[in-house]
């Protein structure tokens, strides 16, 4: 866990753990040679990823940004093995418990990012940040709740129902402040309705990526896209405009999957380097 404070803001990088993908599930036939030999496999020949979360601080408020793999569910641990899940306890280390969250904001439907977002009470999948907001973008919502898309990932049927039936949904139709400072951005692409976080006090800005990045190369080649993305054109298309923004406004980068802390400055005159938040 890293800590940085931007003004009134206060921002901490919390580890949900690890995952590691089938390299074809990253690359496709349209993906080129150039970044396939970029990136690097584990001793299983498949691609790690951290997952990384982050926990931000303005005044009395406790707002968490995507919520990991989760527990308890079978599919997600057979999909993503034991290395992940840990969010929850890394908030405890960090003095924060579960109920003291009021905002959470789920970049896009996808298990890393929303996996955490309910857990079995009593036999029944309720929010596990029970006095908290969950804020998700209308766009992705339209998107995954269709009945026919939520079969093609039963997951879904356990995290995005619950939250609406419990009445902690809220659907963002537009670039909403959820919390002073803190703006979400739409960025489709990955999925349809996939939103960067803005965090912005005074003149310091930081901006969560999401899987708007997943690996180094695209900040010198935001034109890559990886396979799992359900629009790639559109995706490298919202890559280039936020990584621009960054660029101009000397925003931190915090992203989802680089090793955690996750965190990059890109230098005007282009390439990047890890930043510690």
């Amino acid at each position: 866990m890293t800590t940085t404070r931007m003004g009134a803001i206060e921002v901490a990088v919390v580890s949900d753990g690890q995952i590691a993908l089938d390299p074809t599930r990253m690359f496709g036939p349209s993906q080129p040679e150039e970044w396939r030999q970029a990136v690097n496999l584990n001793q299983d020949g498949k691609i790690p990823f951290s997952v990384n979360c982050l926990l931000v601080r303005v005044g009395e408020r406790r707002i968490l940004v995507d919520t990991g793999v989760g527990r308890g569910e079978p599919s997600l641990v057979e999909r993503y093995g034991n290395g992940c899940g840990r969010l929850v306890d890394n908030l405890g280390a960090l003095g924060v418990a579960s109920a003291d969250v009021d905002t959470v904001i789920v970049s896009h439907a996808h298990a890393d990012h929303i996996g955490g977002a309910t857990m079995l009470r009593d036999d029944t999948w309720a929010p596990a940040f029970p006095n908290a907001r969950y804020w998700i973008s209308k766009e992705e919502w339209d998107y995954w709740s269709v009945p026919e898309v939520m079969r093609s990932a039963p997951y879904l049927e356990h995290k995005l129902p619950p939250l609406a039936a419990h009445g902690r949904l809220e659907l963002a139709e537009a670039e909403v402040e959820v919390a002073p400072g803190v703006r979400l951005l739409a960025t489709p692409g990955h999925t349809p309705g996939h939103v960067c976080v803005a965090l912005t006090s005074g003149a310091e800005m930081a901006i969560y990526t999401g899987d708007l990045l997943h690996h180094p190369a695209q900040f010198d080649h935001p034109e890559w896209s990886p396979a799992f993305d359900v629009l790639p054109e559109l995706s490298a298309e919202s890559r280039r405009r936020v990584l621009d923004q960054a660029r101009r406004d000397r925003a931190l980068l915090l992203t989802a999957h680089l090793p955690t802390p996750g965190a990059a400055r890109l230098p005007a005159a282009g390439g990047w380097h890890h930043a510690a938040p």
